[in-house]
């Protein structure tokens, strides 16, 4: 009978074409995104706890019962010093790519760790500096440290935010699920030596690991989704966030599904686990959104409002940055002072508060103030207070070399601008402002506008589908597309390979028209390598390009084309200003720009 039974479902027309309709590399990817999501659901779950248990359970509540709140700087200071060690041993640094081109180096567990993500998650495409260096593919991510660097950055952002750093949990996480879920498939020696002495090894190896960049950067994904829907127990926008802050506007479907498994995982534990849907903040009451043309209009005005603060935001960071590095050049001193300053800058709104509220407004993830303000709680002066403590000490703990994130204090500071509103305007309950003001701050400060239609819409229901969507609109008008996190991809035309070296386009001026690039001599004139040629050419009617990698050097010259040219940084600043200087017009022949260059 089992036997008859075995032989009819194998017939079944379904499962006889199973393997066609849900082939092996399915098999594996679903398998391998769900092993994704348990460990690392496991290790951010873990912080997440450690995190709340330390600083608001064991530190805060001792600080606020001593005699005095200036006890907060120990702490602070202690949190910070561990921090440093964990900087000054094993640690290895990232190296990305800015706006303009220009390669500038990261700490791994320094700063907010999806900086640290994104710039790691692209180690593996295929690259000209690659290319220069003999390197390939996952390689170049296996030479980076995955298992031990998830490690250091639990205990780095443990050290930061448990002690009272100010900053977010969610974008810290991101480096560790991005350094797990690349770990469980990065050769090891104790791996090799298995494969050689026990064939199933071997076989569960080969069927195992990643060797293709495509097939590791779906599990990198993977890990990032399920680190962030551990935290906001939005599963779905957790998803899309990942995809979304790797590839900006063209989120990768393929891609996103792979995503969306772990993310789901990750959220159902929590759920187990915490005996409910989890979610990062504590809603009460879901209060639905009124229907009137003034809270419309007043959600388009605090929309602009927030993307006003985001650009100062940006601009802060950029000088907190700079002064942190030019002036605290000594890793001591540069860790203790933002402590110190951290502590400080909460201080201050606590007593300009009148003692109303605790340390935790302007310390910690700020979680316990997007809470306060969702129930009402704060005035519009203590919101505005709030709103300049939190940023200073953020940028005080993150760029002075804390572990922390930027992701939940940009959502902080939307909140406050909706809660100071609420109250001056007094017609609004509080969260009909808040949430689609949390939609606006991700879109002006981190640019994930469809991961912040769907955070809202998951967290704080559909009803708020449409003011989230006014608010993504308007924000997006002052935006401009723009981002805290300094290491997304952007395509420029002047860009380095290598620190010191670039690539740059010039326009072939009117002096060298017709002229070969053996009649140019840059290589021995200038120390330069004309690597390609951008032909200009018109063809019914139509400018048209074609492109000549390697270009033969008795090749004619054609006033408008642009030679692709490779060297040195302060060889290629002579060379274009010798062009400049020949030509006499003072055009610039370096940054050309292409309709496909955006």
């Amino acid at each position: 009978m089992p036997d008859n039974l075995e032989h009819k479902l194998r017939h079944i027309p379904l499962l006889k074409h199973f393997s066609n309709y849900f082939d092996a590399q399915e098999r594996r990817l679903v398998l391998r995104s769900i092993i994704i999501g348990v460990v690392v659901w496991a290790i951010v779950y873990s912080l997440k706890v450690s995190v709340h248990w330390l600083f608001d359970e064991l530190i805060l509540p001792r600080v606020e019962s001593s005699a005095s709140l200036f006890v907060i700087l120990l702490p602070l200071v202690l949190g910070a010093l561990l921090m440093m060690l964990f900087v000054k041993h094993g640690t290895s640094t990232i190296h990305y790519r800015d706006n303009t081109g220009h390669i500038h180096p990261l700490v791994d567990v320094e700063g907010d760790g999806l900086e640290r993500a994104i710039a790691l998650y692209y180690t593996s495409e295929p690259t000209l500096e690659q290319a220069l260096l003999g390197k390939e593919g996952v390689d170049v991510r296996w030479e980076l440290p995955t298992f031990s660097l998830a490690l250091r950055k639990f205990g780095a952002t443990l050290a930061t935010l448990g002690s009272g750093g100010s900053g977010g949990l969610e974008a810290s996480v991101t480096l560790i699920g991005e350094s797990v879920s690349a770990g469980l498939f990065k050769p090891r020696r104790t791996i090799s030596r298995a494969k050689e002495t026990l064939e199933p090894v071997n076989w569960v190896w080969r069927w195992w690991q990643s060797t293709d960049p495509d097939d590791l950067q779906t599990a990198q994904l993977g890990g990032i989704a399920a680190a962030v829907s551990t935290l906001l127990g939005a599963p779905f926008a957790a998803a899309f966030f990942a995809t979304e802050v790797m590839y900006r506007r063209r989120p990768l479907i393929s891609k996103l599904v792979y995503s969306l498994i772990p993310s789901l995982i990750a959220f159902f534990l929590s759920e187990i686990v915490g005996h409910g849907p989890p979610s990062v903040f504590h809603v009460a009451e879901r209060i639905v959104p009124p229907n009137t043309l003034v809270y419309y209009l007043s959600v388009v005005l605090m929309a602009f409002i927030i993307s006003l603060v985001a650009l100062s935001f940006r601009r802060l960071r950029d000088v907190a940055s700079h002064g942190f590095r030019r002036f605290m050049p000594h890793l001591w001193m540069r860790h203790v002072a933002g402590a110190l300053l951290t502590g400080l800058i909460a201080l201050a709104v606590v007593y300009l508060t009148g003692h109303e509220y605790g340390l935790d407004l302007v310390l910690g993830t700020g979680e316990a103030g997007i809470d306060a303000a969702l129930l009402g709680e704060l005035s519009w002066k203590v919101a505005m207070l709030a709103l300049v403590g939190k940023m200073l000490a953020t940028l005080a703990t993150i760029e002075s070399g804390g572990s922390a994130g930027l992701l939940v204090p940009s959502v902080f500071f939307g909140t406050m601008v909706a809660a100071g509103m609420a109250d001056m305007l007094g017609q609004f309950p509080p969260m009909a402002l808040i949430v689609p003001a949390m939609t606006a701050s991700l879109v002006s400060i981190v640019n994930v506008p469809l991961a912040a239609i769907l955070f809202a819409v998951e967290v704080f229901g559909a009803s708020y589908m449409v003011p989230a969507l006014i608010a993504l609109v308007a924000a997006s008008i002052l935006a401009h597309e723009g981002t805290i996190y300094r290491s997304q991809r952007e395509r420029v035309e002047r860009r380095q390979i290598l620190p010191g070296y670039g690539v740059r386009r010039f326009i072939v001026p009117p002096h060298w028209d017709g002229r070969t690039l053996i009649e140019m001599d840059v290589r021995k004139r200038f120390g330069l390598n004309v690597i390609g040629v951008v032909e200009q050419r018109t063809q019914n009617g139509r400018l048209q390009q074609q492109v000549r990698l390697e270009p033969p050097s008795s090749q004619p010259m054609h006033r408008g084309d642009v030679m692709v040219v490779l060297g040195e940084e302060a060889k290629l600043d002579a060379f274009e200003a010798d062009l400049q200087e020949r030509d006499g017009s003072g055009q610039e022949f370096s940054d050309v720009r292409f309709a496909d260059a955006e």
